[in-house]
């Protein structure tokens, strides 16, 4: 595997992740979301920056930061050796 179709396989699994986060919280098909991400795993933060516009397309994401949001409760996911704190925010 090389290092580009990694950081594709976590990109998508970063995108399954806040699919489901849509779920949870309970998004419309087509509610637009703020997206935050948290992590010290140098491999994720590449793979999502790489493919952010891919991220925000998939997720219908009107910002994507590396950042928390403040007001939004986090949940953490685990993509491939790494972690990260996912922050979905509805946006209006």
């Amino acid at each position: 595997m090389t290092p580009e179709l990694i950081a594709e396989g976590l990109a998508r699994d970063a995108v399954r992740s806040i699919q489901d986060r849509r779920k949870e919280i309970g998004c419309e098909y087509t509610d637009r979301i703020e997206i935050g991400i948290d992590t010290d795993s140098a491999e994720l933060r590449g793979a999502i920056e790489k493919f952010s516009e891919y991220i925000k397309k998939e997720t219908l994401a009107s910002k994507l930061t590396f950042e928390a949001l403040p007001g939004v409760e986090p949940v953490e996911a685990k993509l491939g050796d790494g972690s990260l704190r996912l922050f979905v925010l509805v946006a209006c």
